[in-house]
């Protein structure tokens, strides 16, 4: 990666286009550079100029005597090139392109930027932009703020990065109004040469950032994301981002069930809960997580006291615990003695505490050395309305007193009040104890810090890789190709997945009444008979399956019916033979297992209940490929079913192990043949503990090879001219 130093870091920045003319972006970047005192040395570069705001201007950045580390360019774009030029010359190693009109506005622009990455490559020079607000560094060694909107920021620990420039305005504005502090800012805009994951990897040694924040519209390179996002946890810096553009597939022909389910914004939805990042749907979300993690306090479990002098306070914390995964702690006997001794007769003793509105600081702190002592508490929440009888000062100083007391136990405040800027909040702030408007705010926040601590502490597992025959699957998807087909028979599906060490239920194939009749005896009654077609993945729409077939009878009449249906649709070309199975009879749980390539992502791995209503009830959980043991796991535990499995109720449990290990080899499959776009395994019988998983029905669907579709549309134009 390019050095970074040279932008956040610089011992001297170039203002290319600095403009003595108020109002100007070149005159405010600046004004912002030099009056947030910065600790280098700015020089302002306009050949209109003999001088900006009392600082001697240099005709081109050449002119300038010195090295200049970074340059902000804020000129026409019809010239930007050319000052990229000259800036290598000068051997410029930073630069931030401000100016827009670029890819953004179609292909003229494109060529443009296209023409200045070349230049920074061939000079080794890292670039931000362009079509950006700029960059800021807070650290007071440095105190750089070039950007053309804001003042610079208060000093914190918190990073953003915006890939919008007037997102981060508001952004930074949002985080000025709640006394956020920021380390460092950035936003990059149309991302030409330095992207997010770049970024990423410059504040992960970053020791004035401990939380980075994010908006993004899209993720460049998904593959160095999740690396540099696992580098971040390893450094147990988290991560918030808001990643806009939710949409499905649109125009795209969906022909399987996973297909239907996924689409790219499940894909980073996958991406993000692979590599711990906490994915939030609003700005005041990324801001509300941000401010929870200043704590800097890691939550041993899920268990929360929720401590308050106002009873409905308590219960609206108590609700929002059930709806986030939360559990209200049960205190020990000795905590409710303690309490009911301590507390007016009055006073709810029980979690949530509620001491009750008269009380003063003095009672809060009793409160607290009771409830501290209990082995059942992983976190707490004080809440407090403000009466005419509360010191809110008092209190929060005493919270800071018991926080210091007891460092490893997250705390977080909802102490609320009428005034703008209540004294209490720079109390707590110093304490790095976080408050919120709300309790409702508190737990929400809370239960991102649990999952995202309980995720860092995972155990570590690499992706498996079993003893398979590839040679097999490639002999198939040859053929297939050679065909100028796109889908998989199920018999073919079988073959790869049985290639691939998955079980599948015992079947053959026929091809007339004669041999079908011979194949169910063979394989035993009762048996379920299926067509065999190249281009008919929903069989059972089109009347081509009949189950639980007992006897012969039962099978001549079912062979007549799907003969007769496939007639009447005219689907008789379609037709390879017929598949005949085990009808199934095993007590188990369906469940599906799919993937679904999505372009710069890889392969989609899906798992779920499974079924004819897949798609209706969409208990589903998806990751992408290829996949660690411990991702198999939590996509089974993020699903509904996980509950069944495990034996709901006193009922029988299930083969959770052979279900993970299924989705192992089914993402090692997609992972080594790319050519596979969409795979289908549904229903895939799960059986009682320790018995397996077998396979009832797969689907699947290669990729076109391009002398295919051309061969296609030079049939179809053929087609139209006779």
């Amino acid at each position: 990666m390019k050095s970074l130093k040279y932008i956040f870091e610089p011992k001297s920045v170039a203002v290319i286009g600095a403009s003595a003319t108020p109002g100007t972006v070149g005159n405010a970047i600046f004004s912002n550079i030099l009056l947030s005192n910065f600790h280098g040395v700015v020089y302002p570069v306009n050949p209109k100029y003999s001088n900006v705001m009392s600082v001697k201007a240099y005709k081109d950045v050449i002119a300038i005597p010195d090295a200049i580390d970074l340059a902000v360019v804020c000129v026409p774009k019809t010239i930007v090139e050319n000052v990229i030029i000259q800036c290598a010359e000068k051997g410029i190693k930073g630069i931030v392109v401000i100016t827009a009109g670029f890819k953004e506005i179609g292909e003229s622009g494109k060529l443009l930027e296209e023409k200045t990455i070349a230049i920074t490559r061939k000079n080794d020079i890292a670039l931000i932009g362009p079509n950006c607000l700029g960059i800021v560094n807070t650290q007071k060694e440095i105190s750089l703020n070039a950007n053309f909107a804001i003042e610079i920021p208060h000093a914190g620990n918190v990073a953003l990065i915006s890939q919008s420039g007037a997102i981060g305005i508001a952004a930074l504005e949002y985080a000025h109004q709640h006394d956020l502090g920021i380390s460092k800012f950035v936003s990059i805009g149309n991302k030409a040469v330095i992207d997010e994951s770049d970024i990423l990897e410059y504040l992960i040694d970053d020791d004035a950032t401990k939380i980075i924040t994010m908006y993004a519209e899209d993720i460049g390179h998904p593959a160095r994301f999740f690396e540099m996002a696992n580098k971040a946890n390893a450094k147990q810096k988290p991560i918030i981002i808001i990643k806009t553009g939710r949409s499905v597939r649109g125009a795209i022909a969906i022909q399987s069930h996973t297909g239907a389910l996924s689409s790219s914004d499940i894909a980073y939805d996958s991406l993000f809960a692979q590599c711990g990042v906490i994915r939030v749907e609003t700005l005041a979300e990324v801001f509300e997580y941000a401010k929870g993690f200043t704590c800097l306090v890691h939550p041993k479990g899920n268990r929360v006291v929720v401590l308050t002098n106002a009873g409905g306070m308590g219960v609206i914390a108590t609700d929002a615990a059930e709806r986030n995964g939360i559990e209200m702690a049960t205190f020990e006997p000795q905590t409710l003695d303690a309490l009911k001794k301590t507390l007016p007769p009055n006073a709810n003793i029980y979690n949530p505490v509620d001491i009750i509105g008269d009380a003063d600081a003095e009672r809060f702190t009793n409160a607290l050395s009771i409830i501290v002592k209990d082995k059942n508490i992983d976190a707490l929440v004080v809440s407090v309305t403000p009466t005419v009888e509360t010191d809110m000062d008092a209190i929060a100083k005493s919270l800071c007193d018991f926080a210091k007391s007891n460092p490893d136990l997250p705390i977080l405040a909802n102490l609320m009040s009428l005034e703008p800027e209540p004294l209490f909040e720079q109390i707590l702030k110093k304490a790095n104890i976080p408050n919120f408007d709300f309790p409702e705010t508190n737990i929400r926040v809370l239960a991102s810090m649990v999952k995202y601590y309980k995720w860092i502490n995972q155990p570590l597992t690499k992706v498996t890789k079993f003893e398979v025959d590839k040679k097999s699957v490639r002999d198939i998807i040859n053929t297939i190709q050679q065909e100028n087909r796109t889908h998989l028979t199920e018999p073919e599906s079988y073959k790869i997945l049985e290639a691939y060490g998955m079980k599948v239920v015992d079947y053959r194939v026929a091809k007339n009444l004669e041999t079908t009749i011979l194949a169910a005896s063979q394989i035993g009654y009762p048996v379920v008979l299926k067509i065999v077609a190249t281009e008919i993945l929903h069989k059972i729409d089109v009347g081509g399956v009949k189950i639980n077939l007992k006897d012969e009878n039962e099978l001549k009449k079912a062979y007549h019916e799907i003969n007769e249906s496939i007639k009447n649709k005219k689907l008789d070309d379609k037709i390879r033979g017929f598949l005949i199975q085990k009808y199934f009879i095993t007590k188990g749980i369906e469940i599906i297992l799919g993937a679904d390539a999505i372009q710069g992502f890889g392969s989609l791995i899906m798992f779920g209940l499974g079924g004819t209503y897949v798609e209706l009830f969409k208990d589903v959980a998806f990751r992408l490929a290829p996949l660690t043991r411990q991702d198999a796991l939590n996509m089974i535990q993020q699903t509904k079913a996980y509950q069944i499995f495990k034996g709901f109720r006193g009922q029988s449990t299930y083969d959770i192990e052979s279900i993970a290990e299924y989705i192992i080899r089914l993402s090692q499959l997609v992972t080594d043949f790319s050519e596979i776009k969409e795979l289908d395994m549904n229903p895939v019988k799960v059986l009682e503990d320790s018995q397996g998983v077998i396979v009832m029905d797969a689907k699947a669907i290669i990729e076109v090879q391009h002398s295919v579709v051309e061969q296609k549309i030079k049939s179809e134009k053929e087609e139209l001219v006779a």
